[in-house]
């Protein structure tokens, strides 16, 4: 189980981070090519392309996680259900701040079937699904 969450895991990074770069390749390319006075514009295009990555990261357990669906895992709550936006937040965030990821994910490099730091927090768990 333990590979199979460090797989989901990278696979939500570059789903997010994948589709921000070439949404932002293509604007970038139009706005060059078609509309130069535009120029200035394209590094806040990038800013928000890059917010919206990381929204997207923080929201991808919201309905049981796009990743882990494919690994069949899928991220419940106590009672069954997916963790809904405001528990992937909170399950997410410690990810995203340098030390505290290492910290919060340390349970799963150590035992692959055991919860993060903010799976307990958020109440959530990671299921087998068949």
């Amino acid at each position: 189980m333990r590979r199979a969450r460090l797989i989901a895991f990278f696979l939500d990074m570059l789903v997010c981070a994948a589709s921000a770069d070439l949404a932002g390749l293509i604007l970038t390319a139009l706005l060059w090519r078609f509309f130069p006075a535009t120029h200035a514009a394209i590094p806040w295009i990038w800013v928000g392309l890059a917010l919206a990555a990381v929204l997207a990261f923080l929201l991808r357990d919201a309905r049981g996680g796009r990743a882990r669906r494919w690994l069949a895992l899928e991220v419940r709550r106590g009672d069954g259900r997916p963790p809904g936006a405001w528990g992937s937040i909170r399950r997410n965030l410690p990810l995203l701040v340098p030390g505290w990821n290492l910290y919060d994910a340390w349970p799963i490099l150590r035992d692959g079937e055991g919860p993060r730091r903010a799976d307990l927090r958020s109440e959530t768990r990671i299921l087998w699904v068949a």
